[in-house]
């Protein structure tokens, strides 16, 4: 089995039913497209080809294509996703991947190997009654010419993106201000110091949020262009900003340089440009100028103390700077070992420099990620410890947004709805751009029986957030849940799990409105595909996760899921 991208070189073109696969190109063409396909998934689905027809369990996946590596627990699953979406293929009624239940995965398309022949594969391996394409010619060349206009990043936001995605903004105040997207800046030395430039574009990012004189697109969304060649007219067109910061970043041992533009996005015009170049301890004061230069050529008008966010450094210690950027990187990754990583990084930030206020409250973000997640056996346990650093941070620097949120997130699944909601508010306060603020915000209120309130404050983190995490859908899901709008509910549900198939929040609240809608063939793939991609589920374990003020709303949902047949 090929164990790398080097590898898929050795292996030979080959047909899944209409689509023919180039493992040495990362590419599957069909369908009047051609799609690429990372290295890791089309390793995935050679071992897919090459025991065609055979149902496959995940831990010989897991071990066979990710050869022993640590990996998430949905790396698998948004791999068999993308597979999924490639091939146009229906998982519920599939013509390509089948899903056997509380087994594996079965490729039961048909595959037909050209004419260098990977060892491992056989000669013909037919496993369905589809005809494989023979004359491919004109496919190929439409799709040569397809493949000049399509760009891999471009794919990917438009695999993540839904209709819903620039949700309707009711908040004026928003809506009237000027809108700057900062795309993430580009790595111009050895790859390993990637984690160095997407800091540097995240921390300004950060400190723009927290302006009331501008809108600031969330780093989720900005970040899906990285590596990307989308041109300047198309990111503002898709993130609806008036302005588009675009940088690069060099590191040398210990130089740095930064380049920045700032470019208005009808004319495509670069209004502002500037380079820093120095010692890297000049880092921070860098990103400060460069955020003040922002503000001056965009005439933003700064409130009374804005102007000390730019003079307020994060730490002194640069190594500890470079631990904590680190630590961001792994903490973005969003699974559990990379949550693992990413709290060590923090740890030895905050050991270096125990005043490093940021690196402590993103230690907050790391534990009540591991609860809220399910990433632990004790939740309450990652709850005091969430209460306990975002405690220590605020007493060095209580300014910091991230505190305020996982005070919010902590309140909330305590069950003290008022507390989580001021939580929420203070967050927004200090952080007015802050998209994960207002989604918190939404939450809360919703728990607390506000469903109009939160209906509007999640409107607000889809407008900072265009391209909007699966959290957020789910988020608004159960909004139209408790409301009673059961059917928009599973079109919320169902866009959720298709940015992240293994959002185990969003199929459960899915299941029990299947329940609720008396649908039991499709509760029942869903019970299936649940537990297949979350071993030991369990609800005994979940029962923290709704905590609403209204009890019954509770009662009625876990009734609806054991109903569906989920275990206790």
């Amino acid at each position: 089995m090929p164990g790398n991208a080097k590898q898929l070189n050795k292996v030979s073109a080959f047909m899944v039913g209409d689509y023919q696969v180039e493992p040495s190109a990362l590419r599957v063409v069909g369908n009047e497209k051609v799609s690429r396909l990372e290295p890791r998934t089309m390793q995935l689905l050679v071992y897919f080809a090459c025991h065609a027809g055979r149902v496959i369990s995940r831990s010989e996946l897991e071990e066979q294509v990710w050869e022993g590596r640590i990996v998430g627990e949905d790396a698998l699953t948004n791999s068999i996703s993308k597979l999924r979406r490639t091939f146009n293929d229906n998982a519920r009624q599939p013509r390509i991947i089948e899903t056997v239940p509380k087994t594996g995965y079965r490729l039961i398309a048909s595959v037909r190997w050209f004419d260098k022949q990977d060892p491992e594969a056989p000669k013909n391996n037919s496993v369905s009654s589809e005809t494989p394409v023979t004359n491919h010619n004109t496919l190929l060349w439409g799709a040569a010419a397809a493949l000049l206009v399509i760009a891999f990043t471009g794919w990917l936001i438009e695999t993540l993106r839904t209709p819903d995605s620039q949700a309707p903004v009711n908040d004026m105040a928003i809506a009237s201000k000027p809108s700057i997207a900062i795309i993430p800046f580009e790595n111009l030395g050895d790859k390993p110091q990637d984690y160095f430039a997407n800091g540097i574009t995240t921390n300004l990012i950060t400190d723009m949020s927290k302006l009331s004189g501008i809108t600031v697109i969330a780093q989720g969304s900005v970040f899906a262009y990285l590596d990307s060649d989308a041109q300047t007219r198309q990111i503002s067109s898709e993130l609806n900003a008036d302005y588009v910061v675009k940088g690069a970043v060099q590191r040398q041992q210990e130089r740095v340089r930064v380049n920045v533009q700032l470019i208005e996005a009808d004319t495509e015009r670069t209004i502002w440009a500037e380079r820093y170049e120095g010692e890297i301890q000049d880092v921070f004061r860098f990103q400060d100028r460069i955020a003040s230069a922002l503000v001056s050529a965009l005439h933003i008008h700064l409130a009374p103390g804005e102007r000390e966010i730019f003079s307020r450094y994060p730490t002194t210690n640069v190594a500890a700077y470079d631990l904590f950027l680190r630590g961001q990187q792994q903490y973005g990754y969003r699974n559990r070992d990379a949550n693992r990583l990413a709290r060590e990084y923090f740890e030895r930030a905050i050991e270096l420099d125990p005043e490093f206020a940021r690196a402590t409250a993103s230690l907050a973000l790391v534990h009540s990620r591991d609860a809220f997640d399910g990433w632990t056996n004790s939740p309450e346990r990652s709850l005091a410890l969430a209460a306990e650093f975002s405690d220590a941070a605020a007493q060095i620097n209580p300014t910091i947004p991230q505190i305020h949120f996982v005070a919010g997130q902590v309140a909330l699944f305590r069950e003290q709805h008022a507390n989580a909601i001021a939580a929420a508010e203070r967050a927004i306060e200090f952080a007015p751009n802050y998209a994960d603020g207002y989604a918190l915000l939404a939450w809360a209120l919703n728990y607390a029986g506000r469903q109009a309130e939160a209906e509007k404050a999640l409107q607000v983190a889809m407008r900072l957030n265009p391209i909007s995490p699966a959290s957020y859908y789910e988020t608004k899901g159960e909004i139209l849940y408790i409301q009673g709008y059961y059917a928009k509910a599973i079109d919320a549900f169902n866009t959720s799990l298709q940015i992240n198939p293994s959002h185990m929040r969003a199929r459960m609240w899915l299941i029990a409105t299947l329940v609720q809608l008396q649908k039991p063939e499709e509760t029942q793939w869903q019970v299936d595909e649940l537990l297949l991609s979350h071993a030991g589920f369990s609800l005994s374990r979940l029962d923290h996760a709704f905590p609403f003020q209204d009890a019954s709303i509770r009662q009625q949902l876990m009734q609806n899921l054991k109903r569906a047949g989920l275990p206790d």
